[in-house]
């Protein structure tokens, strides 16, 4: 497969933001706005999709207003860029009607993570076109944003300069503010990566939401797993069962015979690990049989800091050494 890499975005920018799920009005005005204002602050100018405050039973809009908002935004020369508001459970209905020619011939940067995952996996396999697992306007809704995860956006789709050698972050934050009465931000100190098996691997880059991206399998948009270094998260709706059964799911279609390395984000306090049912276990009956290297805990998923993961790019997993690093610009 070919790869179609984006321009870069810069400031000055236009952004288009899309609801490819899930209507933004359940996040509230006063989010809405703090997420905008924080992505101008960036130097970006927003576009609305007209469905993102449309609601059909328990969507953004009819997958048709869906669909004809994601090609107006790759349509239109003045958008620069497309950012998810958030994810949802939908969004992998619009891959059967989505025109990939069309999308081929406006490349430009796809960004979001969670329920977007279906998208941005589903377009890569169609197209080549590197997508992107990272921050959603909802990443820059918290009163508090770390730092890290415009960082590693603004290297990543700004500046575009490789090798990239990734850092973990310092502090991470779990706590729902949002329900909070006085919407505080609690930051907590990261223990640091994680490593299961030590060992290095070099390969392009998939990956997002699990259960999302499972969905995919079995269908035309699932990707070509070989070689590949596979990135992969879960939300808090998710406990210790049901991950165990996803990371069967990898066993059984084969998924470990194909990649030469995984690294997988931090879980929720909600997911609800303990000693006497660790992830680690999870891994130990999934991987049994296997030596690809493995590192766990790394700074993307559904807590913040959001690293931004770029589909379709080469990168270096040392495990042992807890270090990925990016190998080629994601953007031209």
């Amino acid at each position: 497969m070919n790869i179609i890499k984006p321009n870069k975005l810069k400031k000055g920018d236009t952004l288009g933001i899309v609801a490819t799920s899930t209507t933004i009005n359940v996040a509230g005005e006063e989010s809405v706005k703090r997420g905008y204002d924080y992505l101008r602050s960036k130097g970006f100018k927003i576009v609305e999709a007209p469905n993102c405050r449309k609601t059909y039973g328990h969507a953004a809009g009819t997958i048709q207003k869906r669909v004809d908002a994601l090609h107006q935004m790759f349509e239109n020369p003045e958008i620069d860029g497309i950012m998810a508001f958030w994810g949802g459970f939908q969004s992998h209905q619009l891959l059967e009607y989505l025109d990939y020619k069309l999308i081929k011939r406006n490349p430009k940067p796809f960004i979001g993570y969670s329920d977007t995952t279906a998208l941005g996996v589903g377009i890569f396999a169609k197209t080549g076109l590197v997508t992107f697992s990272g921050p959603a306007v909802v990443t820059f809704t918290s009163p508090k944003v770390i730092p890290y995860s415009w960082e590693y956006f603004e290297k990543v789709l700004m500046s575009g300069k490789t090798p990239l050698t990734i850092k973990p972050s310092a502090t991470y934050t779990d706590n729902k503010w949002y329900l909070r009465k006085d919407k505080k931000v609690i930051l907590e100190k990261a223990e640091g990566w994680k490593t299961y098996n030590s060992g290095k691997a070099e390969g392009q880059i998939i990956g997002g939401n699990l259960g999302t991206m499972l969905l995919l399998n079995g269908t035309d948009y699932w990707p070509d797993l070989r070689g590949k270094i596979l990135f992969v998260e879960e939300d808090e709706e998710e406990t210790s069962k049901t991950i165990d059964r996803l990371f069967t799911k990898l066993r059984q279609i084969g998924t470990f015979d194909q990649i030469k390395g995984l690294v997988v984000g931090r879980f929720q306090t909600e997911t609800e690990f303990s000693k006497k049912d660790s992830f680690e276990m999870i891994l130990k009956d999934a991987l049994k049989g296997y030596d690809i290297p493995v590192l766990y805990d790394v700074d993307f998923g559904h807590t913040q800091p959001l690293l931004t993961i770029p589909m379709g790019i080469r990168c270096r997993l040392d495990a042992g050494k807890k270090q990925i690093t990016y190998l080629e610009s994601a953007v031209n």
